[in-house]
């Protein structure tokens, strides 16, 4: 795509996302809040990431061998886009996220491996689906985090591994333009199940995409940050006994805002921040013999996981009884 075609992409995501916001807000289609909710702003407009399939359809036309994960992205975004309206039943939801992770994996010729490696891959890549839908929460998290990676990706197809693929500066515009709307104290919109799915579904097929070029399981941690709150959360959770299906506030980036009362810019921010150094570590890394990638990888997830513990120590027991216990609803 060239610079006027990315400039005409510009404008068009910015009028689209105002004209959205403007008819959302005339027909009161707003955040609903519940015990997952981090905010108290009853006209927070929902689903205003849906723009980040948009800018993902318009590369897409640039490049037809994307034609599964067009496929798979735009079954994602239309059940996505209707549960935001309506509440659709689980089961649904699930089985469209199987068959769009499915599409994607085929699409790279990894369904043809042996089977318990397609299953695997399958339940990793509809986790990473629904981790990424927490993020929204979050003022800033979506906007910061998808930021961080995709400009990773971007550069990494670009310059280190040779690809000339207009999906991520596209969508690298996208989420410029969502920023502007919901990295603020008092967000305009969040991205509702549409927008965090998709991109969730876009960084997937990125990760993918690296790790099939460069012959290495490095490109994994470019989401490092997010992926080990949210695991280690999960693990948490089983250990205090909880329903690790229904909604919760007990992500490690919700207890600082809602239990310590961090600003969620910050929260934010320092999340994107930690990945950055990390993405920057990887991509020297990229270029070293094998033992010492996975060195690196054993070095980055143990100061993960020693970090997380160590922040739940000290935010100490009392959590519990604070955060995400409420009798929950359905989303």
């Amino acid at each position: 795509m060239s610079l006027t075609g990315y400039f005409l992409l510009t404008i068009a995501l910015v009028l689209i996302e105002w004209l959205y916001v403007r008819l959302a807000r005339r027909y009161a289609f707003f955040e609903k809040l519940n015990e997952r909710s981090m905010h108290q702003h009853p006209t927070t407009v929902r689903a205003g990431g849906f723009i980040f399939y948009l800018a993902a359809l318009a590369a897409v036309w640039q490049h037809d061998t994307l034609f599964y994960f067009c496929l798979g992205l735009t079954s994602l975004a239309l059940v996505c886009f209707g549960d935001d309206w309506v509440d659709l039943p689980k089961r649904y939801r699930l089985a469209v996220q199987l068959l769009a992770v499915g599409l994607m994996l085929g699409q790279q010729g990894l369904l043809a491996s042996h089977w318990y490696i397609a299953v695997a891959l399958l339940v990793v890549g509809v986790g990473l689906l629904n981790a990424y839908n927490f993020m929204d929460g979050v003022n800033g998290m979506t906007a910061f985090c998808g930021l961080v990676a995709v400009g990773t990706l971007w550069f990494v197809e670009g310059q280190l591994l040779g690809a000339t693929n207009a999906l991520f500066p596209c969508v690298l515009i996208a989420l410029l333009v969502f920023s502007y709307v919901n990295a603020r104290p008092q967000a305009i919109c969040f991205a509702g199940d549409v927008g965090s799915v998709s991109m969730g579904f876009i960084v997937l097929y990125g990760i993918v995409d690296c790790v099939s070029r460069s012959h290495s399981w490095l490109p994994v941690l470019f989401i490092a940050v997010y992926g080990m709150d949210s695991g280690l959360t999960i693990l948490y959770r089983l250990y205090l006994g909880q329903n690790i299906v229904q909604p919760h506030r007990m992500h490690l980036y919700q207890v600082l805002v809602s239990s310590r009362r961090w600003s969620h810019l910050h929260v934010s921010a320092l999340y994107a921040c930690v990945q950055l150094f990390i993405n920057g570590l990887i991509i020297v890394m990229l270029t070293k013999p094998p033992m010492t990638q996975l060195l690196m990888f054993c070095v980055v997830v143990g100061c993960l996981s020693a970090g997380y513990v160590l922040a739940r120590i000290q935010l100490g027991n009392g959590t519990k009884k604070r955060v995400g216990f409420e009798k929950p609803t359905r989303l």
